[in-house]
């Protein structure tokens, strides 16, 4: 069986998005995955900063004699040429030595030497632990102030102490140029392996996105095709149930009619008019039968269905309300392109509809609308004013053996449609059934 271009181009569109989403969460992994490098690298480069800044104070403690710290010209001169010749370099830009109090007790920078700035509370732990920090320098600090011209900065801070075991913090500040330039080094090394692997993993989901894509699409081929058969054989047994009764039943009832007509009328030429009434009456009513049956004869086999459309199967559907006192109006979209299982389907869901609404509704007003539900569905909605029910009444009809809009309901299901019941004692009823148009 050939299906319709729409199924196959909406598989495409399933797996088109597919690579959109998968390619849009394997950019996302991959940023994440560079951020994370970036970060990984941001840390390896001031792990290598404290560790150049622990080698610095290692130098230098050695002069940090008391003389140092309290200005004498001999000590600080010395510790000066050491700071200049093995410290300071084209990445370590400014030095500074501070006390418990925030004081700084020598810089390379002399017009800071004396000033007092408090430690936070890192410093103050550093000092006090002889441990070592690194982070970016807050330029906005006054004691930073000297610095700006230099740009991003990373400052290293390591607790040492004096020959005579005074703590003191040695803060060195570094270019971030150089930490930039090594991190960029570290997400070179890591990206290739990062976009590759992020790479090869969305193109191996294709495949398999088009082959489940494929499975589905074969799945709901298969399901339209067992629902199709299973309409069309529910159809031709309704076809063939309803040729046995026009040919067997409905003629037996229309003679034996006629023949009671006959008897009718001998019976009052003999002058025998009271049993010439009830024969009357009798073949009054067989005929009546006889229309019923003609009557549910066509709609088991609605002859305009598939001929006309279901817009003329649904005016012949409605026809005989206004006979019994209900206004009943149909619509259905002009533009409404559907197949012959969604006309089935929708015919049968507004049959059993207006056959409730007959027998238990009491309704003055029924209306039927036929419309596009979107994306390659449509949409029967059969609304009347009766006196509704609520879900007592519709589990107490089940149990009662009354099956049908549980039959309907099910047939919908399986053809991938829902079917939706509205209604409330007092509010009348509607029935809402949606499909897949083909």
């Amino acid at each position: 069986m050939t299906k319709p271009h729409r199924e196959g181009s909406g598989a495409r569109r399933a797996v088109v998005w597919f690579v959109v989403v998968d390619l849009c969460a394997m950019v996302l992994i991959g940023v994440a995955g560079l951020a994370l490098a970036r970060r990984v690298a941001v840390n390896q480069a001031k792990d290598g900063a404290i560790t150049v800044v622990r080698t610095d104070a290692r130098h230098v403690g050695p002069l940090l004699v008391p003389g140092a710290v309290s200005g004498d010209p001999a000590a600080t001169a010395a510790l000066d040429a050491v700071v200049r010749t093995r410290v300071l370099d084209d990445d370590v830009v400014r030095v500074k030595v501070w006390d418990a109090q925030g004081r700084i007790v020598w810089s390379d920078d002399p017009a800071l030497i004396g000033e007092v700035y408090p430690l936070d509370d890192e410093e103050q732990v550093a000092l006090e632990t002889r441990s070592t920090k690194a982070d970016v320098s807050d330029l906005t600090k006054p004691e930073n102030r000297d610095e700006v011209v230099y740009g991003k900065l990373l400052e290293v801070y390591s607790g040492v102490r004096t020959t005579d075991g005074q703590p003191l913090l040695f803060e060195a500040y570094l270019r971030f140029d150089g930490v930039d330039s090594e991190v960029n080094q570290i997400v070179r090394d890591y990206a290739p392996a990062l976009i590759w692997g992020v790479g090869a993993f969305f193109l191996l989901q294709i495949p398999l996105a088009v082959g489940l894509a494929r499975r589905v699409r074969r799945a709901e081929e298969e399901r339209s095709e067992m629902l199709e058969k299973v309409l069309a054989t529910g159809e031709q047994e309704r076809a063939r149930i309803a040729a046995d009764l026009h040919d067997s039943v409905v003629q037996q009832l229309a003679g034996t009619s006629l023949s009671l007509a006959a008897v009718a009328a001998q019976l009052e030429q003999k002058g025998d008019t009271e049993t010439a009434q009830v024969v009357s009456e009798r073949a009054a009513a067989l005929r009546q039968d006889v229309r019923d049956l003609r009557t549910l004869i066509v709609s088991m086999v609605p002859p305009r269905l598939h001929d006309e459309g279901l817009s003329a199967a649904l005016g012949d559907l409605l026809s005989p309300l206004p006979a019994q006192g209900v206004q009943a109006t149909v619509s259905v979209a002009p533009d409404l392109d559907l197949g012959p299982t969604a006309e089935a389907l929708l015919f049968r869901a507004a049959q059993e509809a207006v056959r409730n609404i007959t027998a238990h509704a009491g309704a003055t007003r029924v209306t039927v609308a036929v419309g596009p539900a979107g994306e390659g569905r449509a949409r029967l909605r059969v609304v009347d004013d009766g006196v509704g029910m609520d879900d007592a009444t519709r589990s107490a009809a089940r149990a009662g053996g009354h099956f049908g809009l549980s039959l309907l309901t099910e047939l919908v299901e399986q053809a991938g449609g829902a079917c939706t019941i509205e209604s409330a004692p007092g509010e009348g009823t509607a029935l809402t059934v949606e499909v897949p148009d083909r």
